[in-house]
């Protein structure tokens, strides 16, 4: 009969949840109730909600420009090494290079809409 209750209250404290889900969880509260916090205090000071939207747009407008100068690069680095192949290799290199850089430029288009 003891070992009976000893197995029930084994398989008992097995079927409930590890410590760690009760830190994740508490860590999401956490997460929430600073995102609120954070979220009450932009919206309460207008000067600092417009400085806010203003570095988005200047951040945005930054990765938008590393993503064009990227693409101009691959475009150069395209074009020299085109102009550098040998006549009878030219159709070759062009696909060559598309097949290469194809998933870097839909990469980089992807990441700019």
């Amino acid at each position: 009969m003891p070992g009976e209750i000893d197995k029930k209250l084994e398989n008992f404290i097995r079927s409930l949840p590890s410590e760690e889900i009760y830190f994740e969880a508490i860590r999401e509260i956490l997460k929430d109730i600073i995102k609120e916090y954070i979220k009450k205090k932009i919206n309460s000071d207008d000067h600092l909600k417009h400085e806010i939207v203003e570095v988005l747009k200047e951040f945005t407008e930054a990765k938008v420009k590393e993503y064009d100068s990227m693409a101009k690069m691959t475009r150069i680095s395209a074009k020299l090494g085109y102009s550098l192949a040998p006549e009878s290799l030219k159709d070759e290199a062009i696909s060559d290079f598309l097949s290469v850089f194809q998933k870097e430029i839909e990469d980089i288009i992807r990441k700019t809409l």
